[in-house]
């Protein structure tokens, strides 16, 4: 009797591993399989920014991501890019990639909370970001994103309304932005 016991026992030791093994290997048989459906259809985003101003020498931005939201999903473009937007070109790409197409319903882009710098007449200021890291990019009317097609979003920085200095001698960065999408 004492026979049938152990090796009933022994039975249960070795089907609880063997169970966890079997577990696993499912798991990942599961997570190899390949998805068969098509990849959605997306657009292309250049993003492009022009700016001048005559009251700054410099305004560097440490650009790190664009964050889209659109009728079919929301997608980011990293940038991870510290630039001085007065020199940038008006028609240089500062980012670019995929984002799901569809009629465009929220654009963000996401500055670093430091790094960020204003430069008047040769003394640089860190530029701060007191209402956070995300600046809303206003877009006029209803834009479509069309699927396989290459579109651009022109960033029209005022330097007036986008760099305010506060009454003791700091800089903020305005959260928000109006653009152009092509």
């Amino acid at each position: 009797m004492s026979n049938i016991k152990n090796t009933q026992l022994n039975a249960r030791r070795m089907s609880a591993p063997l169970y966890l093994v079997t577990l696993a290997l499912l798991i990942l048989l599961g997570s190899c399989h390949k998805d068969d459906s098509p990849a959605p259809e997306q657009a292309r985003l250049n993003v492009k920014v022009k700016s001048d101003s005559d009251q700054y020498d410099a305004v560097y931005l440490e650009i790190q991501q664009l964050w889209t939201r659109t009728s079919t999903g929301g997608g980011k473009i990293n940038a991870n890019k510290r630039l001085n937007i007065l020199e940038v070109q008006k028609d240089s790409i500062i980012a670019g990639g995929h984002v799901p197409h569809g009629t465009l319903q929220e654009v963000m882009l996401k500055v670093s909370a430091t790094g960020n710098q204003i430069v008047k007449n040769g003394s640089s200021y860190p530029a701060e970001t007191p209402q956070g890291q995300y600046i809303a990019i206003n877009i006029p009317g209803d834009k479509l994103l069309k699927p396989n097609e290459t579109h651009a979003l022109m960033l029209d920085i005022d330097l007036s309304d986008f760099i305010e200095e506060t009454d003791n001698g700091k800089f903020a960065i305005n959260p928000s932005i109006t653009a152009v999408l092509d």
